[in-house]
């Protein structure tokens, strides 16, 4: 019986030391990581292979904190607000390219705050005949963050990129609505 109890203390103790490192790892990787529109390991966007990722630099999973709409810039026009989107659909593309697809949780729930916001951006900005639309392509970039990210969560590389298509049509929709407007 002593043995066994002296067994169990000692994986519980092995167990809090783990969580205790893997803690404080998480928190220095997210305090360290680059902001989103800095360069990646020393190259822009476009600039580099699969052999320049590790695994130092990325948060993965769900690890960092929920991003709220405080954290979401908005954009000083709805055509302003469809460039950003465009980006972080860039961003997806890139993470899907090279299987990075627990890292497009947090820039698919960014695209879903933002296109929320555009909404307003469309009642000031896009011609009354075309602000519906507009509201509705806003609603729909923003349904796509579930799919995207229960794809992506679960490794399924070919929803990923099915869910991203859907995403870019919807999102040229929105550019040409934005070309329309006065």
């Amino acid at each position: 019986m002593i043995n066994r109890m002296s067994m169990l203390t000692a994986i519980a103790s092995v167990a809090a030391f783990a969580l205790s490192l893997h803690v404080g790892c998480s928190k220095q990787s997210s305090e360290m990581a680059a902001p989103a529109d800095e360069q990646h390991n020393g190259h822009t966007n476009g600039e580099h292979d699969a052999g320049d990722h590790h695994e130092a630099g990325h948060e993965h999973g769900h690890a960092g904190e929920a991003i709220t709409e405080d954290d979401v810039k908005m954009p000083e026009s709805f055509a302003a607000g469809v460039a950003r989107l465009n980006e972080l659909h860039e961003k997806i593309e890139h993470l899907i390219e090279h299987n990075e697809l627990s890292d497009v949780h947090r820039v698919a729930e960014e695209m879903a705050i933002l296109a929320r916001k555009m909404k307003t951006l469309a009642a000031r900005d896009i011609g009354e005949a075309n602000r519906t639309e507009a509201g509705r392509l806003c609603n729909e970039i923003a349904a796509y963050f579930t799919p995207i990210d229960e794809a992506a969560d679960a490794g399924k590389k070919e929803e990923t990129i099915a869910v991203h298509n859907q995403m870019a049509t919807t999102i040229a929709r929105l550019d040409a609505l934005a070309k329309e407007s006065p």
